[in-house]
């Protein structure tokens, strides 16, 4: 689990690497972390909180995801399969997705 304090940051690029290595992310419900990173829910990506309470919340909802099999869903449990969301997500904001999307824009200049 990867816990990120900061209020209001503008970006996140410490949730994004802790995404990328395959964390589950509790992280401050504002800024970039808010609006451009993390996608909390049943199908989410990671855990946003606000107060001491919702931290603490969060960081217990995040330790006792399931770690059984019992759904037989290609055998990956709850915690995998956040962690592989996080994963994936984080793959967005690579150097490759930034130079397809910043060539497709000088695209349309010529």
């Amino acid at each position: 689990i990867g816990l990120h304090t900061m209020w209001n940051e503008h970006f996140g690029i410490g949730i994004v690497e802790m995404m990328a290595a395959g964390l589950i992310v509790v992280a401050h419900n504002s800024g970039g972390p808010k609006t451009d990173i993390i996608t909390p829910g049943q199908n989410g990506n990671g855990f946003l909180a606000s107060t001491v309470t919702e931290y603490a919340a969060a960081l217990e909802q995040a330790s006792s995801l399931s770690l059984s099999d019992d759904n037989d869903d290609n055998n990956i449990n709850e915690m995998q399969k956040m962690r592989q969301r996080a994963h994936d997500s984080a793959k967005r904001f690579s150097d490759d997705v930034f130079q397809e999307q910043f060539m497709k824009l000088l695209s349309c200049l010529r």
